[in-house]
């Protein structure tokens, strides 16, 4: 289990210091492996942040290329994964993740802007696959990964 130090400042008027408030504190709970896959730079770090904030320690890459070099690497808790990117997009990942790993299957969360094509409406229904529309809130990713990893467990 990770440690954290907690911090408190002095006061707000004059310039910051840091001081330790207690001695070590163990953080609850284990830490849950998450993939990120999305091809926008900015966009991609904004969820790998908060994902980071919310405990989770998340690999991040621009593709589904990047992703099955990971997949082979190490074992993931869960797969948020966008559909849309360069050289692989989520369905082709998707497939070549389960034959890698048929147990991953249960672990993603896909999210689209094109939830109207036709296509990608057919791989939702045929894989029965969780999916989050773009624009999302942070809290409504925040829930479909609580209904997912509750899921899987």
């Amino acid at each position: 289990m990770r440690r954290q130090r907690p911090i408190s400042y002095t006061d707000p008027a004059e310039p910051v210091t840091l001081e330790i408030a207690d001695p070590l504190v163990e953080v609850a709970g284990p830490t849950r492996r998450v993939l990120l896959l999305e091809d926008r730079e900015d966009f991609r770090e904004v969820l790998r942040e908060h994902l980071a904030y919310r405990r989770y320690e998340v690999t991040s890459v621009p593709s589904g290329v990047e992703g099955l070099l990971e997949i082979r690497k190490a074992v993931f808790d869960l797969i948020i994964c966008d559909m849309m990117m360069p050289r692989m997009g989520g369905e082709m990942f998707y497939w070549a993740v389960t034959r890698i790993r048929p147990a991953a299957a249960q672990r993603f969360i896909f999210f689209t802007g094109y939830q109207n094509n036709p296509a990608i409406q057919f791989f939702f229904k045929r894989v029965n696959a969780t999916v989050l529309i773009k624009p999302f809130k942070l809290n409504e990713l925040d829930s479909t990964i609580d209904d997912v990893l509750r899921r899987i467990v």
